[in-house]
């Protein structure tokens, strides 16, 4: 039984906080990404408060607002608008990090090496999965960025609202976030090319995109932490989301993975071992829950 079975999925994106922190050698990933966005962090937050803090609390203290909560608004208004100048360079520069790491949990828990023979079954032998190269995955982020920037800048003024205006942006943007996520892994799972296939899979599993985009989203609105651990440790948690959607088609016994009987023909092939780090997160996640 794998360890993700039954596991809430806003659940794993915390859970996903704790195996990027075990692992020190997806740290180095985030070298760059510190330095750029520590720039970028300062640079807009000051220009921000300087420039756009006083016109939006004016703005709310006009609209009847109380000074102190206007002020906040504002703030948390600030703070939102910080995250999407992160968001935009963090996805444009370094999208593929995230792939980089999710890949590596995947390949680690002995489901790549299941799917790569699953995918040599299908297409003759065939060892290299589609996805991913750089080209494809500069345009792969570029297309989520025009989907998603209009979104998040949409629903920005929900942010005026402490406390449940955050949850509420963060609801209204976490799905598309993590489909974002997973968008790799359907392609290579389960050959979704268009953004169609990939959308009816998405709705069928719209709870399981919403809780855990939700709670992605959360955490990498926390200041300093979000765009750099949080950042990285989701791409682990998204790697467990895409965990628990193979195992709808797949069975985990301890050692290896084994297509279902209710499995498409093309994936009942033989078991693939899985790796040795599976069982330290079981115990993990035994001690959790």
């Amino acid at each position: 039984m794998s360890a993700v079975e039954g596991v809430p999925r806003p659940f794993l994106a915390i859970w996903g906080v704790c195996s990027f922190l075990k692992r020190p050698i997806l740290w180095v990933h985030l070298f760059c990404p510190v330095a750029v966005t520590l720039f970028s962090t300062i640079i807009s937050l000051v220009v921000l408060m300087l420039t756009a803090l006083p016109g939006q609390s004016d703005m709310l203290k006009t609209a009847g607002w109380p000074a102190p909560l206007a002020w906040l608004s504002g703030f948390l208004l600030v703070i939102a608008e910080v995250m999407v100048v992160n968001l935009i360079i963090m996805l444009v520069l370094f999208g593929c990090v995230q792939s980089k790491i999710s890949r590596h949990i995947l390949e680690e828990r002995g489901i790549l090496m299941q799917i790569r023979s699953e995918y040599a079954q299908r297409h003759l032998g065939a060892l290299k999965l589609p996805e991913p190269n750089c080209c494809r995955d500069l345009g792969h982020n570029i297309l989520f960025l025009l989907i998603r920037i209009p979104l998040l800048i949409f629903t920005l003024p929900v942010n005026g609202i402490p406390i449940l205006g955050q949850i509420a942006w963060c609801l209204l943007n976490g799905w598309l976030y993590a489909w974002e996520l997973e968008a790799e892994f359907m392609v290579m799972s389960r050959e979704l090319y268009s953004c169609g296939s990939q959308y009816r899979f998405v709705s069928d599993r719209c709870l399981s995109f919403f809780g855990f985009g939700t709670v992605a989203m959360l955490l990498e609105m926390i200041p300093v932490a979000g765009p750099w651990l949080f950042f990285a440790s989701n791409a682990c948690g998204a790697a467990l989301l895409a965990e628990s959607f193979f195992l709808e088609t797949h069975r985990f016994d301890g050692e290896h993975w084994m297509p279902k009987a209710s499995a498409p023909p093309a994936m009942v092939m033989a078991p693939v071992f899985a790796m040795g780090r599976l069982d330290d997160d079981h115990k993990l996640l035994a001690c959790q829950i």
